[in-house]
């Protein structure tokens, strides 16, 4: 399976839509309270955007599968 199919298989605008979201909500929330934290996962932009990708991820496939059923 080469990447193209794979992205039309399993990326659609679920997936887009709540990536989006939650990535521009951990990015407000690092800016309010976790750029000043002590804490590795919360004062480090970077983690906390990879956070918010992957359950903008999640939570569009689990909305895109219950509208499948």
């Amino acid at each position: 399976m080469t990447n193209k199919e794979f992205f039309k298989k399993n990326c659609n605008h679920f997936h887009i839509f709540s990536m989006a979201i939650f990535l521009i909500l951990a990015i407000f929330y690092w800016w309010k309270s976790g750029q000043y934290s002590e804490y590795f996962f919360k004062n480090t932009l970077w983690v906390v955007i990879l956070w918010g990708l992957l359950v903008g991820w999640i939570t569009g496939d689990f909305i895109y599968h219950s509208r499948n059923k």
